[in-house]
């Protein structure tokens, strides 16, 4: 499985900000489990655009927050081969 792209540390920098004191916490606001959770700042899991949406809502992030977490890598370094990502 390929590892996710997405800041850890920044988005598990704006759940303590906002004031959330446990994954499971987080987890139950925006619907999901404290396991997908856990993958995600793990960087195991790739979030579908219904749990990113979900999350950039209930920490009210910022275009630019928004990209930065979700969004991590130099996406100009990746090369697009006949549809496939290389």
């Amino acid at each position: 499985m390929e590892k996710s792209n997405i800041n850890t540390h920044l988005l598990e920098s704006k759940m303590v900000l906002k004031g959330y004191k446990t994954r499971k916490e987080f987890a139950k606001v925006i619907g999901t489990t404290p396991h997908t959770i856990g993958n995600l700042l793990n960087g195991v899991y790739k979030p579908s655009y219904e749990l990113m949406n979900a999350i950039y809502q209930e920490l009210e992030l910022t275009p630019e927050e928004g990209t930065a977490i979700f969004f991590a890598s130099n996406l100009r370094e990746t090369k697009v081969v006949a549809g496939e990502i290389a």
